[in-house]
């Protein structure tokens, strides 16, 4: 009748710890802690151990009793009951250690143990480590104690692959947390301005190179219109519509990369190159921005753009420059016929100059010379330096060959006057040739340089002025 009792409360209890582990939401650890003190109660033994397979070991993960010290041991599966065990995927039982070749006899020494039985712990159909019982005295236990560590086993084993999976996900959980944290460190501390918004440009993400860019803090940035704070007030009417643009390159996750115009809180305009990462987190677009400023680098390229279509010594448009600007100009009087003229224009004598006064003479007289003819122009014609003595003026609006004439008598007049501090004289030979509508940019060139020609002919120390006729 006692026995009776004492196999049902056992049944009772084995029942009450599987209803817990059907319910528990714990971590692995605590999981089988709570499975090997429950056992131990039970089995009444030295203690109860959670060995778990990694690779050729079986290793101690949980432990109650005085087996507890040593949770983390490590012993080899290939010489010990534990590893036989899962190997047969059997329950095994051990009446004495010290005369059982299947154990570790060497083991059990250290652990004060000299019987144990152990079941296999099974997940998703494989055994993956085993549940043992064990006493310091031999044949410590009998065949009830077997059918609880058997009916245990069975219950550790059927709610174990829903531990692990939790213990899983904690971990996953951890990492991702931590990877969160490494990466907003990371945003953080980059040496670029990094500013998230989300679809209605509400600054999200404001890091400290973007404190240091714009000039706003962390705190007085984040909740605002990124357009309040980085976009000119010109472009901010129109940034709902860049915004727009931005929703729908959201529909799948991009990148883009801009050079864009932005100003400080202080209104000073900053030139930034922007790559912008379009994402789509859990159905609402992220919009990120890593940004550095390029205003010395534009800076640098306009003085490189600047220097490669200017001539050095008068600062005119150089003949690739100018050449651009004739096939504009060509193709608005195509557009509009409102009349074109072109002026070729060649210094007399300059060969002279230089060789008998010097080079440096000979640069102040090409720059008097682009100094005095720009005095005569108006604001929109164009005037370049081709190359050595030779310089171009192209008047736009001038349809006919006497408009022409008047600005180049114009020029003629305004070389009267020697170069200042000397006696020497300038005069220039001019070749007009007014627009015809089948002539391209080289050939309407070509008409102005054959015209002038033909005025240098009849030229000396003067300066002449001819028409190109066909």
């Amino acid at each position: 009748m006692k026995k009776n009792k004492r196999q049902l409360g056992r049944l009772e209890r084995i029942i009450e710890t599987q209803s817990l582990l059907a319910q528990a939401d714990l971590d692995l650890t605590a999981f089988m802690q709570l499975v090997v003190n429950t056992l131990q109660e039970l089995t009444e033994a030295k203690g109860a151990v959670v060995e778990l397979v990694d690779g050729d070991y079986m290793v101690y993960r949980s432990a109650s009793g005085s087996i507890s010290q040593h949770v983390g041991l490590r012993l080899l599966r290939a010489n010990s009951l534990s590893g036989l065990c899962v190997s047969s995927a059997q329950i095994l039982r051990c009446d004495d250690a010290e005369t059982d070749p299947r154990v570790d006899a060497n083991a059990c020494k250290k652990v004060g143990v000299r019987s144990m039985i152990c079941t296999p712990l099974f997940e998703r159909g494989q055994p993956v480590g085993v549940l043992k019982v064990m006493s310091e005295q031999a044949n410590g236990f009998d065949e009830e104690d077997i059918q609880t560590l058997e009916l245990m086993g069975a219950a550790l084993g059927a709610a174990l692959g829903k531990q692990v999976a939790f213990d899983e996900m904690l971990r996953v959980q951890m990492q991702l947390r931590a990877s969160e944290e490494r990466i907003r460190t990371i945003l953080e501390y980059a040496n670029d301005a990094v500013i998230s918004i989300d679809n209605a440009g509400v600054v999200t993400q404001w890091n400290r190179s973007s404190e240091s860019l714009f000039g706003w803090s962390s705190s007085e940035a984040m909740g605002r219109n990124i357009a309040d704070l980085i976009v000119p007030p010109a472009f901010r009417n129109s940034f709902v519509n860049i915004l727009t643009h931005l929703d729908r390159l959201g529909k799948k996750s991009t990148t883009a990369r801009r050079e864009l115009l932005a100003v400080d809180r202080f209104g000073k305009e900053l030139s930034v190159e922007v790559s912008l990462n379009v994402n789509n987190i859990a159905g609402r677009f992220e919009f990120t921005a890593f940004m550095h400023d390029i205003s010395e680098r534009k800076k640098w390229e306009a003085t490189l753009n600047e220097m490669a279509l200017s001539d050095g010594l008068t600062g005119l448009p150089n003949r690739r420059h100018f050449m651009q600007v004739l096939h504009q100009a060509i193709v608005r009087q195509m557009r509009q016929n409102n009349g074109l003229a072109l002026l070729f224009m060649d210094l007399n004598g300059f060969k002279t100059i230089n060789d008998t006064n010097g080079h440096d003479t000979g640069d102040e007289v090409l720059k008097e010379f682009a100094k005095r003819v720009s005095g005569c122009l108006r604001g929109n014609d164009t005037m370049a330096r081709l190359g050595g003595d030779e310089f171009v003026v192209l008047a736009e609006g001038v349809r006919v060959l006497e408009h022409a004439q008047v600005l180049a008598r114009k020029i003629v007049t305004t070389l009267d006057q020697p170069l200042p501090g000397s006696t020497i004289m300038m005069s220039t030979s001019i070749g007009i040739s007014i627009y015809d509508s089948a002539a391209n940019a080289e050939q309407f060139l070509k008409e102005a340089d054959t015209a002038m020609y033909k005025a240098k002919q009849g030229a000396s120390s003067n300066s002449a002025i001819a028409a190109f006729v066909e």
